[in-house]
């Protein structure tokens, strides 16, 4: 596997930690000690639903393999920051935890994993949200990419040769919708749930204010401080502008905020729709309905091809695996190590990892490659430098909920693009 850098500062990784986790995550700790019969329990929250099924088969294998007792806690209709504040206060903090925007409001539960095997191999710049004064709490997930997706067979089948690096501009995007729509085929088909309005097409609008890392993360500064208008932002216009041509040819267009997620795949899988906003995480799902080689068009940011952001789909880590200090013992800790150490370091690890999951690797030295069409091209944007950055990583918790409502509200045309600046701009104002 190419190695690779994501658009963030490189990780400082300084200090040693205890050795017992230092052997746990190198693959040395087995079960716990104790009794010899005791039977060692953990249990791991999982975000990622559209997975759950494999990941439980993956833990069951693993159980039996370990005789380690380890229990998947789904959300269950909640979000990571709700359900670990309920876990937390009940006095059942998981063991470990997959953590996204939440790692700032508990930090000081997790474990320091900064000497571990891990995050030594995590990829550059992989572990910078997770860091604290050079010591490294988290271990990233996986990698993930989300754009347009597109179905090639339905759109070669109405289109003939098509090639995604075509559509630059949004004039080009607006002219590829309508060219489908002449020829019978749904152009788009748009999923309203807060968390890919809110987290993930919101993500454009942030990436792309500057080139420098800096200057961007310092432009959510400013509007913390209401020292931006958003509707006088050229960048913020031609998000809603790009906004606007997915709108005018969502195949919901007539009741934009009915879809539910698996509407969506399997309008795009089933043919109904050509493409989809949406990301890699829904392959697996979108190849049990129809095996195509799905890939992503970027989405364009204006129509004019050298501005910043053309030709770029947003790369990142969504989240981490973060291991609880708190309420969990030694002998758990090093089970919750030596379970991480296993899935990510072993060739039985590594298959689940990207075979049945379809994660891609965020760790240099993987074995096991993706061979599938969808990670290819993610693969190639990032070995290229053509990534934007996961500016939603940063967003407080609950962020992706308020800014996803307001784009639902525009998506619903319950309030208009002046209304949607505001709406953004009071909920970073209200930040504390």
């Amino acid at each position: 596997m190419k190695n690779f850098r994501f658009p963030m500062s490189k990780s400082i990784v300084t200090v040693l930690t205890a050795c017992l986790l230092v052997v746990c995550l190198s693959g040395g700790c087995s079960r716990s000690s104790g009794a010899k019969d005791d039977v060692v329990s953990i249990t791991i929250l999982m975000g990622k639903p559209e997975v759950a099924a494999q990941f439980e088969k993956m833990l069951a294998d693993y159980s039996k393999k370990t005789g380690i007792n380890i229990t998947m806690i789904p959300l269950a209709g909640q979000d990571a920051y709700e359900k670990m504040t309920t876990l937390y206060a009940s006095g059942n903090a998981p063991t470990i935890s997959m953590v996204g925007q939440e790692f700032g409001e508990f930090k000081d539960k997790f474990l320091d994993l900064t000497d571990t095997s891990l995050a030594k191999k995590a990829g550059e710049g992989t572990t910078d949200f997770v860091t604290i004064n050079g010591r490294i709490y988290g271990v990233p997930t996986t990698v993930e990419a989300y754009g347009i997706i597109y179905n090639p067979a339905v759109v070669q089948k109405a289109l003939g040769n098509f090639d995604p690096s075509q559509i630059k501009t949004q004039d080009e995007l607006r002219q590829f919708f309508a060219n489908l729509k002449a020829k019978g085929i749904g152009p788009f088909t748009l999923s309203p749930m807060d968390w890919s309005l809110g987290a993930h097409l919101s993500n454009t609008v942030y990436a792309t204010q500057n080139i420098d890392r800096a200057a961007r993360h310092q432009f959510i500064q400013e509007l913390r401080m209401g020292n931006v208008s958003l509707i006088d932002n050229p960048i913020f216009n031609g998000w809603v502008d790009t906004l606007d041509i997915l709108m005018e040819y969502n195949i919901h267009a007539a009741s934009p905020m009915s879809p539910v997620y698996e509407d969506g795949m399997i309008d795009l899988a089933g043919g109904a729709a050509a493409t989809w906003f949406m990301g890699n995480w829904a392959y697996p799902q979108l190849v049990d309905v129809a095996k195509e080689d799905y890939r992503f068009i970027p989405i364009p940011v204006s129509n004019n091809p050298a501005d910043y952001g053309t030709g770029r789909i947003a790369v990142g880590v969504p989240s981490y695996w973060c291991i609880d200090k708190s309420g969990n013992s030694d002998v758990q800790q090093k089970a919750a190590a030596d379970f991480l150490s296993w899935f990510i370091e072993s060739a039985e690890g590594q298959d689940y990892y990207v075979k049945e999951l379809n994660f891609i690797p965020a760790y240099q030295g993987f074995s096991i490659e993706p061979t599938d069409a969808m990670s290819k091209q993610m693969m190639d944007y990032l070995s290229s430098g053509s990534t934007l950055e996961w500016m939603n990583t940063y967003y407080p918790a609950g962020g992706f909920q308020v800014m996803g409502a307001a784009i639902q509200k525009y998506v619903d045309k319950k309030i208009d693009r002046r209304g949607l600046a505001e709406e953004f701009e009071a909920y970073w104002k209200s930040v504390k």
